[in-house]
């Protein structure tokens, strides 16, 4: 990873500096994984944003949280279902008042296009009915937006993260755990060669910092809204803290 955006990440992790990621954009204010989501997030300084990716019914990786529509956008039923067309058309911002709306889902490559390098990008491939479809494709994708060094693939699904790994050699992965022993983590991110864990806040322990920092992986964690609580993970060492309102980090 050699963009100017991870330059600055490396450039704070040396210093000690705590790495800031918009999850799912400034998500806390404005509709999660929209173009506003992640503009706002841009205007607040952060470091990285985080976002979800699926594949529509054609095969475009598109940007949404949850597997069915109803609570973030107009439409309904399955993602999988609809073809691009039919989720361009939706309406994924009203939900979160009439300032929004007319937000749109996004295309992966629209946030590519929008990001253009300036923060890290942390993909996390969301549904377990695209493993093995969707990996390959992102990674392509990725890559031909030039993009490879700027962006860190993650996934629940250790299945995905293996073949991110097998897509690319340069591709950079992190490993999300939610499960415990926590120590599961770091053997993945072993097996791949990832650049970080990425565990939630309630399994961090000074023992996991240790073992990750031990093996030169970063340890970020998710997700982290209440700022008393982000100071305890900031003194306990931890290298990143994703947040659904990035304007919060101010605070520390």
């Amino acid at each position: 990873m050699t963009s100017a955006a991870t330059a600055t990440i490396r450039a704070r992790s040396a210093a000690g500096e705590l790495l800031r990621i918009a999850h799912r954009g400034a998500s806390g204010r404005v509709p999660e994984n929209t173009c506003a989501a992640f503009a706002a997030a841009l205007a607040l300084g952060v470091d990285a944003i985080e976002l979800d990716c699926q594949l529509s019914a054609d095969g475009v990786p598109v940007v949404i949280h949850d597997e069915t529509l109803e609570r973030t956008t107009s439409g309904i039923g399955p993602v999988a279902v609809k073809r691009w067309d039919e989720l361009a058309a939706l309406d994924a911002g009203a939900w979160r008042g009439p300032t929004f709306r007319g937000e749109r889902i996004p295309r992966l490559a629209d946030v590519l296009a929008q990001l253009d390098g300036r923060v890290v990008l942390n993909v996390e491939i969301k549904s377990a009915r695209d493993v093995g479809a969707i990996e390959a494709p992102l990674v392509a994708l990725v890559a031909a937006h030039d993009a490879l060094s700027w962006v860190l693939f993650s996934s629940f699904h250790e299945a995905a993260v293996r073949n991110v790994r097998a897509a690319s050699t340069d591709a950079a992965i992190g490993v999300l755990w939610d499960r415990r022993p926590a120590t599961g983590a770091l053997a993945l991110a072993d097996e791949l060669h990832a650049r970080c864990i990425v565990p939630s806040r309630r399994l961090v322990t000074p023992e996991l910092i240790a073992a990750a920092h031990a093996r030169d992986l970063g340890v970020w964690v998710w997700t982290v809204n209440d700022v008393a609580e982000m100071r305890r993970l900031v003194a306990a060492g931890v290298d990143a803290l994703f947040s659904d309102y990035p304007e919060r980090f101010a605070e520390l």
